[in-house]
């Protein structure tokens, strides 16, 4: 009866192994596309240089929506294309060289986005992770909550319930 029964769990267990394996051969394997710089004052420097705005982009190692980015809005064509027109800056909000500007941005969640013009004036910020369409019209203007009311009238409704006594 043991030898039937570990035989059993052997094979559950080696039945629950392969699902896992197609899993992980089935997800997407997709990098980030974006040339992050790391340093806050020399990118200031570049955008000042060349005329184009900075993102910044407050994240931490911890955050999970934050580093679901990087397999998702980070890592499609279309954003890195549009984010090729900006000096872009990842900035680790545990690091102590990032505590100053997380304090003049006023970050208090991530992850957090702000765009700041060649002389450094915020032009527009968000906080919270965005699928690549979403992240795309918030680059060309649209706030976060017409984007949420936007995506509100596209679930649709639900059916009235039927109650059983109607009958």
């Amino acid at each position: 009866m043991n030898e039937g029964r570990r035989s059993f769990r052997v094979g559950l267990l080696l039945l629950l192994l392969l699902f896992v394996v197609a899993w992980m051969v089935r997800q997407p394997n997709r990098k980030e596309l974006i040339p992050w710089r790391e340093n806050y004052a020399s990118a200031s420097d570049e955008s000042k240089k060349n005329g184009r705005p900075l993102m910044l982009w407050f994240t931490a190692t911890w955050c999970g929506p934050c580093q679901s980015l990087k397999t998702t809005t980070w890592a499609d064509p279309d954003v890195a294309r549009e984010l090729s027109n900006y000096v872009c800056v990842k900035l680790d909000v545990d690091q102590p060289d990032t505590k100053p500007l997380a304090e003049k941005y006023q970050v208090n969640g991530i992850p957090r986005f702000v765009i700041l013009d060649k002389d450094g004036k915020v032009v527009h910020d968000a906080v919270g992770a965005m699928p690549p369409s979403d992240f795309l019209d918030w680059l060309h203007g649209k706030e976060i909550h017409e984007l949420q009311i936007s995506r509100a009238r596209q679930v649709p409704s639900e059916p009235p319930l039927i109650s059983a006594a109607a009958n």
